[in-house]
């Protein structure tokens, strides 16, 4: 861009230009601030206190000694609150014990085949005795009904017990 004279104008001169021009007005508004102190908002507020003028009107007030709690305990201290007892304990919960089930069933799966929509697991006995067996869900092995079959393990229950046995084990 060229101007009357003929010389080169650069944007970034433009904007310099621009920001120059911006910063002596701000400088003019803050030296005629600086100036007029008796301009609007800068009033001072002046507070009377309603001192006695004699000392006949400061025998009916009350000596400092009658304020003590108050300077002891700060109106908005926790420690002027009124102290409230905590609750009673809850007695404690009637402990039931219901039938005792064996935590071991006594068999673990050896493997599990799921495909097409047949889940089946194979459960191994540990006693040795009887081998073991491919069942499918809602089967009895044992003694134990299988609940569940996953690709992880099986889910087995007996007398409202429920076990779960994992063909892996679990880390």
């Amino acid at each position: 861009m060229r101007t009357a004279a003929g010389l080169r104008v650069t944007p970034t001169a433009n904007v310099l230009a621009a920001l120059t021009c911006l910063n002596l007005l701000l400088g003019v508004k803050l030296v005629m601030l600086g100036l007029g102190e008796d301009s609007i908002g800068s009033q001072q507020a002046t507070w009377d206190a309603p001192l006695p003028r004699s000392i006949a009107g400061a025998a009916g007030q009350r000596p400092a000694e009658a304020f003590a709690e108050i300077v002891t305990h700060p109106v908005f201290y926790k420690s002027r609150q009124a102290f409230v007892p905590p609750p009673p304990a809850p007695p404690p919960a009637p402990v039931v014990h219901g039938p005792v089930v064996p935590a071991d069933p006594g068999f673990l799966v050896a493997g599990v085949l799921l495909k097409q929509g047949v889940s089946k697991a194979y459960l191994l006995s540990r006693a040795g005795s009887g081998g073991g067996s491919w069942v499918g869900e809602r089967e009895i092995f044992l003694g134990w009904q299988v609940k569940a079959i996953s690709s992880s393990g099986v889910k087995v229950e007996q007398g409202g017990r429920l076990v779960e046995l994992h063909l892996y084990p679990v880390n």
